[in-house]
């Protein structure tokens, strides 16, 4: 799994360095016990006697220093781990088709990134259980040597707990896992409720619905799992502090008499117990933790089968297309196949064989689920075909360079996104000429404000005027090929007409090339093709004689 080996990757050069620093820091930490204890039972070291006060200090100091560089090193491996799981993420999104996208969704992109959070602090984890694990066989080795039989005693506490906490965490993963479910679609409705807000409001129904039926109920689920496993946790916790008391009270009471162990060898023996306290929690909190860094594996597992084939494209090398001017995009038997897993649907694109002139201004019509939307995906390059082929002025599209094709096409569709900062890094300022003439263009001059310090435009526009502004940036690319899908449909009439009348006609004249998905009848009459879908297929491809011969007649003029 890509995770997994970029999490050893990034621990494996660190672990020599950590183990040998965790040693030490662990033999410090049961120097000091032993240190203690010699001084409980009034016994003088065996080196520099005189000096112990001295040897406690150092011993101290020593100890600080390697804890606060052994820490200090942890917080920057395991920072750089969490960068690397992000930026892993990140970069795969970056490569990934629209369909991978489409198939992911939102909510397991977030909950992903959730995940790599739980996988980044695996190796301080590790490490602060390894160092517990050197102390605790110190401790016991002391205990051992103190009384054999005491010792047995506490190993006996210590594999009884961690039995009881093995068979308790097996249904406590079960519940974990349903509330990382739960977590997922929680982030799908909370999608609906913050993207489609103004439909809630619009019906009492829905935003009862949703709030109540969806949201709520899917936090209250939440909550009772989250409390049930808590309280599982706390009463294995509560177990298992409380063991030790009763170990304590066979310490004190049981073995002096049973075993005839000597004031000193038994204070020994509880200074040490309380000692391992701390560390045996510490293992015993792996428990949890493995149960959480095994389900978040898993999820991330499922992120990759998704986007599985990304990574393999990742570092290949890329083949841009020739530098020459639009002459035309060619589809060969180009078919399509999407499912629908919601509703169990298949919906398949037949062959489509059919070519795009420079020049042209083609409308796609068709009634709803009919594929002109679809066509628009793939002749973007954000479908790609089931089978066949696509040709850009007769050089074959193939994953190789499908970057560079879509590259070639502005794009404004129907739910099309604004951006909150000007990551095209256009110049939207006042001094830009081409942009005041599309602004005027758009008659967007008083809906507008640029902002020059910032390079930016103000936004909080109706949805028509967002149209347009979706459509000023999509002229800034100075693209040759323009696809609009349903653009005019949240246009008033007045724009509506002047938009199909003068707007595309002058787009035509500076050398687009539009490809219009729309409904809009009433201008029909000003294409030069129309390309009607019906049920996944191609039904008729028509040519508009009156508008062919006025073009050729504005040609020769």
């Amino acid at each position: 799994m890509k995770f997994f080996q970029l999490l050893i990757n990034r621990s494996k050069s660190a672990i020599p360095f950590v183990i040998v620093l965790g040693i030490f820091c662990s033999l410090l930490n049961s120097g000091l016990l032993y240190f203690i204890n010699n001084a409980i039972s009034n016994r003088p070291l065996p080196i520099f006697p005189e000096y112990d006060w001295l040897v406690f200090i150092i011993i101290i100091a020593t100890s600080l220093i390697c804890s606060k560089l052994f820490q200090t090193y942890m917080i920057k491996l395991t920072n750089n781990i969490l960068f690397d799981f992000e930026i892993e993420i990140l970069n795969k999104l970056k490569h990934s088709s629209y369909e991978d996208f489409e198939e992911l969704g939102n909510e397991k992109v977030y909950t992903a990134i959730n995940d790599t959070k739980v996988l980044a602090y695996v190796p301080e984890v590790f490490m602060n259980a390894f160092n517990s694990a050197i102390i605790v066989i110190c401790c016991l080795g002391y205990l051992f040597w103190i009384s054999p039989v005491g010792a047995v005693s506490v190993l006996a506490v210590m594999i009884a707990l961690l039995i009881f906490y093995l068979v308790r965490n097996r249904s406590i993963e079960k519940d974990l896992n349903k509330q990382r479910d739960l977590q997922n679609t929680y982030y799908k409705y909370l999608d609906d409720m913050l993207h489609g807000f103004k439909e809630l409001k619009m019906s009492i129904v829905r935003n009862n619905s949703i709030f109540s039926n969806y949201l709520v109920k899917n936090r209250v689920e939440g909550r009772d799992i989250t409390i049930s496993s808590s309280i599982r946790y706390l009463d294995n916790e509560l177990t298992g502090s409380y063991s030790w008391y009763i170990v304590l009270g066979v310490t004190m009471f049981v073995l002096p008499t049973a075993f005839g162990l000597t004031v000193e060898k038994t204070a020994g023996f509880l200074i040490t117990i309380l000692y391992l306290i701390g560390p045996v929690a510490v293992l015993i909190t792996l428990i949890p933790t493995y149960t959480r860094v095994k389900i978040a594996l898993q999820r991330l597992n499922l992120f990759e089968e998704i986007v599985g084939t990304i990574g393999s494209n990742v570092d290949k090398q890329l083949k841009p297309l020739a530098e020459t001017e639009f002459d035309n995009i060619r589809f060969e038997d180009v078919t399509f196949r999407y499912h629908n897993s919601e509703s169990n649907q298949t919906f398949v694109m037949e062959p489509i064989n059919t070519q795009i002139n420079k020049g042209e201004l083609i409308f796609i019509t068709g009634g709803n689920g009919s594929g002109k939307s679809t066509f628009g995906y793939l002749l973007t390059g954000l479908y790609r075909p089931f089978s066949g082929k696509i040709y850009l002025n007769d050089e074959e599209i193939t994953p190789d360079n499908y970057c560079f094709y879509s590259d070639k096409i502005s794009a404004v569709f129907t739910n099309n996104h604004l951006f909150s900062e000007n990551y095209d890094g256009f110049n939207l300022r006042n001094t830009n000429q081409h942009l005041m003439e599309y602004i005027e263009l758009m008659d967007m001059g008083k809906a507008l404000r640029l902002d020059d310090e910032k390079n930016r435009m103000t936004k909080g526009l109706s949805k028509g005027q967002q149209k347009r502004l979706a459509m000023i940036l999509a002229l800034m690319e100075k693209k040759q090929i323009l696809l609009l899908d349903e653009w005019a449909a949240e246009q008033d009439p007045r724009f509506r007409a002047y938009f199909y009348k003068e707007v595309i006609k002058r787009l035509l004249k500076e050398g687009k090339t539009i490809i219009a998905i729309t409904h809009d009848d009433d201008f029909y009459s000003i294409a030069t093709r129309i390309i009607k879908f019906n049920y996944g297929k191609i039904v008729s491809d028509t040519y508009n004689e009156s508008t062919l011969l006025k073009e050729k007649e504005a040609v020769s003029a």
